[in-house]
Parts: structure tokens; C-alpha cells; sequence
């Protein structure tokens, strides 16, 4: 908190209740100058701009110089509503190595603005591609700005600059983002406890940089030898087999396998009887899937991270590469959308690690000198190490989390949050005491962030949660979720069209319908009086929480 402004507010508000209303401050106007008057010290206001759209506010670009290290300029962005302010903080999660200054949310999608929040973001300290962690071995300032403390200095300046534009000492704070923006998340109630009232932290990149680990080992697997690569089409193929013969493990027929520990699917029953053809799989694509499925290992045989799901297998392909390889390594979007996002990520990174010669082809997980070398190599960065789950400080702040993650995550696995929520309670002391300020979401369906056959507006009805959690204290319990665009309920959508704007996650596929979300750990159970038409299947009235 910037105590010279709050006793300057304080300050006017006595004279206000001494002189009269007329002697109240009035709301600064949306100029450069007027802005830079209310910043905190340190903060410089680059531009200021008074738009029409989404809605009419005033949009504020700054930046923060930080040093020890440094100097490194981590910049950001404030938008505030001129009407309808709900005394409501966004801060913007972003995914990957972040690398640009966001307008809108991207989990969930839309801008907060429609909501009547002020919101804000930041680049982490870096412009660039989202795929690319060079930076990381290029600058240390830059490598512990963009790791947490990038997001901390531009959250509190801008938080001190919204109270100060709307003379308001009250603020509910929150934050909310997936993959990259949940790993913002994690080190924000992590390093900084007293930042945000409410988060909503979705598939927070892992437990660690042992997520590149296991996408190396599939890029090794990809490049094994000829006809090792898995194809979309493939992938396609065996997703249906696998959620035709698992479909029924949550005790109803709805297209979606709830738990993909339940599926006991081998997929050698596959193996064309000669050849190869569209609906069996070869001996090298079946040795490739085993592979994946048993996921990256060292030497000592413990997994490194959590292996790809049996489920939702079609999602593979995001991380497996849309083409076959040899791929290129560049850090680029585009790039990662026509090869493998896995494995231009994981060379990314282990390049800011090891140099930019280095070969992830080479690396060798028999050898635990390579494993050492990789931790030695996130130790030095300060990027990748496993998060410490110590959320006392959180908790004694009075902060409250959503944790979620979808089932079906190929990227960062559902049962590494679903560990770290357990740790959080021992950080905290019992599982009571993290009932009172957390709760974990598992999403049945849902890919990494989104897609899938899950809902499409889980990360909304999180933020509603949220929202009653903090301001009205109502803990969240089950949580209804809709797939379609009739049903889903988007939060920053535009009252209009129903459309968001920043949307970078493909939407889930199938009919419309409801999914009951419930707190772990309890599970959603469909209503056995209920019927089992399609109707009864997709009313979430049809469904209850128990106990697993």
C-alpha cells in the first residue's frame, strides 16, 4: 500500500466530511499529466487515452524500472471503466513466457471491462514470443521479472492507481489465468500474499520445468524412427476406441470419460493386421503411445512428471506436432502450430539452460548427470523448480484460491495440481484449515486450458465463485458448467453478440449440454432415477456431489 496516498485520501475525506461534499476530490481526468500526478513513486506513465471500446474508460500505459538486479523495464497496462466501477481488480494471467502487454483476459476470455472491473497486465519484464525463454539465461533482472517479481510491482502500483482514480479505499482483488498465467498465479499467493483477495489458478504449467522434461521425451519418441511420429488423424482414431470402451467407468453414457485412471484401454488391440491403414495403428505408433503414455523417466525408473492422459487423445497432437518431423526449433507461434509446440518450448528452454547449441534430441534420461544438470540449470535461472505449496502466508492473509485443471491436460497433468493442493494443506496445518480458503477443481473432458469435450465456461463460473467467496463469504461448492454457445455463460462476453475478444483456446466439441463440477474430493454422480436419454444426461439438475 503507497502510504502517502492514502493519507492524502484520508486527508481530503476529512475535509470533505468538514466543508461539505464540494470540497471532495474529483475523479482525475484520462490525461498523461493528470494520471502521472496519482502514480506511486517509481511508476512512469507513458501514454494515456480515453476509449469508447469495449466500453468507455480510460486506458493507461506505464512502466516500473526494477533493479537488484536490473535495470530491467517491466511494463504494463491499467484500463478503468468511466461508469459502472463495481470496486472490482483484474489482473491478467498470461500464458507461456507472457512476453506482451495484455488488453483482454485470456482465461477466461473478454475483457473484465464488460464486468465493471479495473483491469490490468503486464509483459513479466520481456517483449517476444510466447514460446520463447531465451530471455532467462540473457538477463537475470529479466529472468526474476518475468519468474514473480515482474507481476508483483505492476499489481500494486496499479492497484494504487485505481484506488486513487476512484477515491476509493476499498478494493476486492483478483487474478485469474491458465498454464502460464496459473504459474503467475502460483508464485503470486506463493512470494506475495497479500496481493490478491481472490484467484482462480488453472493448470498452473506443472509442478515444475519437469513438464519440458516430459515433452522432450515425446519429441524423442516422435523422432524414434520412421513411422514413430502419431498423426492427428491417428490420434483421432484411437480417442474414439478409448472413450467408446471407457465412456460408461463414471456409471453413464455421455461421450466423456470423467477419470481417465479408470480407463484400462490397451492399445495394441489396435495393431493392423498388416500394413497400415486409417483405423489401426502400426507396431511404431503403438510402441510411441505406450511410450508417451508411460511417460519420462530417469534412471532410477520415478516418472520426471506426469504422463499424458489415455484420454482426450486427440489433444496429443498440440505437443506431438501437426506435422511430421524434422522440426524446426524456432520459439515462433507460428512455427509451434505447424510443428510441435512441445518441443520448440522445451528446446526454448533448455537452450536459455544449456546455450543455444544445445540438441534436446541428445538429451539422456538414463543419465542422471543430464536430470542433475536440468535442476542445477532451473536453480540457477530461478525459472522451472518445483512450486513449494507453502500457502500459510496466504492463508493468513485471508486470501482465497480456486485451483482447477482439466482431466484430459496433455500439457500440465490434473493429479500434479490435485498434489499440490494436498501439499498446501500441510503447509497450512490440517485439511480443515485448507478448506477455508481453497478449493480444487478437476474438469472431466477439458484439454490443456480449455477444448476437449468439457465445459466451455468453467473458468467464468470460477470467477463468479469467486466473487461470492470474497464479497458476500459464500464458500463455492458444486459448480455448474455449460459446453455450447447457447448454454455457456461468459462472463466478459459482449451483452450484444455473446462474443469475447482474446480467444486463443479452441472451444470443446459436442453437443451443448451441463457438466457438475464439484470440490474435490468429491465426484459428480449421475442420478440413477433420472433416466439415461440424452436430455436427463446433459441437465446438471440430474446430477449430485458425493463422496468418491
Amino acid at each position: 500500500m503507497n502510504h502517502t496516498f492514502t493519507q492524502r485520501y484520508l486527508a481530503a475525506a476529512m475535509l470533505a466530511a468538514t466543508f461539505g461534499s464540494s470540497a471532495a476530490l474529483a475523479k482525475p481526468e484520462c490525461t498523461t499529466e493528470s494520471i502521472q500526478a496519482i502514480a506511486p513513486k517509481g511508476t512512469i506513465i507513458d501514454s494515456v487515452e480515453a476509449l469508447p471500446t469495449p466500453v468507455a474508460h480510460c486506458k493507461i500505459d506505464g512502466h516500473i524500472i526494477t533493479t537488484n538486479p536490473g535495470p530491467n523495464q517491466v511494463n504494463f497496462r491499467l484500463q478503468l471503466p468511466d461508469e459502472g466501477w463495481t470496486k472490482r481488480f483484474y489482473f491478467i494471467g498470461l500464458g507461456g513466457s507472457a512476453g506482451y502487454v495484455p488488453t483482454d483476459s485470456q482465461i477466461p476470455a473478454g475483457n473484465p471491462l464488460r464486468a465493471g472491473f479495473a483491469v490490468a497486465g503486464t509483459d513479466t519484464g520481456r517483449q517476444g514470443s510466447g514460446g520463447d525463454w531465451n530471455f532467462l539465461s540473457e538477463s537475470p533482472a529479466k529472468a526474476l521479472d518475468h519468474n514473480h517479481r515482474g507481476a508483483h510491482v505492476t499489481t500494486v502500483a496499479a492497484q494504487a492507481l485505481t484506488k486513487a482514480y476512484y477515491d476509493s479505499d476499498e478494493l476486492y482483488r483478483y487474478t485469474s489465468g491458465c498454464s502460464g498465467g496459473g504459474r503467475m498465479a502460483t508464485q503470486a499467493i506463493e512470494n506475495y500474499p497479500e496481493d490478491y483477495d481472490g484467484v482462480i489458478l488453472g493448470a498452473p504449467g506443472g509442478r515444475s520445468s519437469g513438464s519440458m522434461l516430459k515433452f522432450i521425451h515425446a519429441a524423442q519418441e516422435m523422432y524414434r524412427e520412421p513411422g514413430a511420429w502419431l498423426s492427428p488423424a491417428k490420434l483421432a482414431m484411437v480417442d474414439g476406441k478409448v472413450t467408446a470402451a471407457c465412456d460408461a467407468t463414471d456409471g453413464v453414457m455421455d461421450d466423456v470419460v470423467a477419470d481417465h485412471r479408470l480407463c484400462d484401454f490397451d492399445v495394441a488391440s489396435l495393431k493392423c493386421p498388416v500394413g497400415d491403414k486409417a483405423d489401426c495403428l502400426t507396431q511404431p505408433e503403438i510402441t510411441s503411445i505406450k511410450a508417451i503414455l508411460d511417460g519420462a523417466r530417469g534412471p532410477d525408473g520415478k516418472l520426471l512428471a506426469q504422463p499424458m492422459q489415455i484420454t482426450n487423445m486427440t489433444m496429443w497432437s498440440q505437443f506431438l506436432g501437426q506435422t511430421p518431423p524434422p522440426w524446426s526449433t524456432e520459439p515462433t507461434r507460428e512455427n509451434a502450430m505447424r510443428a510441435s509446440a512441445g518441443f520448440t518450448m522445451s528446446t526454448s528452454l533448455a537452450h536459455a539452460y544449456f546455450g543455444k547449441d544445445y540438441d534436446v534430441l541428445k538429451f539422456d534420461f538414463n543419465n542422471q548427470k543430464h536430470i542433475d544438470d536440468w535442476w542445477a540449470a532451473a536453480k540457477r535461472t530461478g525459472f522451472g523448480m518445483p512450486y513449494s505449496a507453502d500457502l500459510k502466508g496466504f492463508y493468513e492473509a485471508g486470501g482465497k484460491v480456486i485451483l482447477w485443471n482439466g482431466r484430459s491436460d496433455s500439457c500440465c497433468g490434473d493429479l500434479e495440481l490435485e498434489q499440490y493442493y494436498h501439499d498446501a494443506g500441510k503447509s497450512v496445518g490440517d485439511a480443515a484449515k485448507l478448506d477455508e480458503f481453497a478449493r480444487l477443481y478437476q474438469i472431466p473432458g477439458m484439454g490443456h486450458c480449455g477444448s476437449g469435450t468439457g465445459p466451455l465456461d468453467a473458468p467464468d463460473q470460477f470467477i463468479r465463485s469467486m466473487i461470492d467467496w470474497v464479497e458476500k463469504d459464500v464458500a463455492p461448492g458444486p459448480v455448474v458448467t455449460h459446453r455450447g454457445d447457447d448454454r455457456a455463460k461468459l462472463i466478459f462476453a459482449d451483452p450484444k453478440t455473446g462474443q469475447v475478444s482474446g480467444v486463443v483456446i479452441p472451444p470443446p466439441v459436442g453437443e451443448d449440454r451441463d457438466f457438475l463440477l464439484c470440490p474435490y474430493p468429491q465426484i459428480a454422480v449421475f442420478k440413477a432415477d433420472a433416466g439415461q436419454s440424452k436430455q436427463a444426461v446433459y441437465d446438471a439438475k440430474n446430477w449430485l456431489c458425493r463422496a468418491p
